[in-house]
């Protein structure tokens, strides 16, 4: 059994994209610091849902690291994160790299990415995934809020 964990947006300007997604009617519950400049801002309802989008600040000067509207996945939270990857296998379909720790961090669990049929990135994600609450990055306070 698999449920949507969360959509993976990349971000250009922190304030400006929590700004328009407070407007819609979500609130910012959680964040990921990974590494310097790069940190993960999850939002939720206002109802306390879980989190439903995964806004992505990355200060990379990377050429290659996609910004394009779309640029992201979709994260599924799966009961058991090897058995999935198991099934896939079976139908030739290899993940980018072996289950792994976002940024070594044993604190969250592990994950996997793959591409569905048409190419799209999904990451999957070993159940129980709990929304990390790391401080906000000192560039991030003003446009987060805190």
């Amino acid at each position: 059994m698999a449920r949507l964990h969360h959509a993976n947006i990349r971000i250009l300007d922190a304030k400006r994209s929590i700004t328009f997604y407070r407007a819609i009617g979500l609130q910012h519950v959680g964040t990921a610091a990974l590494a310097p400049g790069y940190t993960l801002l999850y939002l939720a309802s206002a109802h306390g849902d879980e989190p439903t989008i995964e806004l992505v600040v990355n200060d990379t000067d990377d050429p290659d690291y996609d910004r394009s509207s779309g640029a992201g996945h979709v994260g599924l939270e799966v009961e058991d994160l090897d058995q999935v990857l198991s099934a896939l296998a079976a139908l030739g379909v290899e993940p980018e790299g072996p289950p792994s720790h976002p940024a070594g961090r044993t604190d969250l669990n592990p994950v996997a990415f793959v591409r569905d049929p048409d190419g799209v990135r999904v990451e999957l994600v070993q159940a129980p995934w709990r929304v990390p609450h790391d401080e906000v990055p000192d560039v991030l306070v003003e446009a987060v809020g805190v």
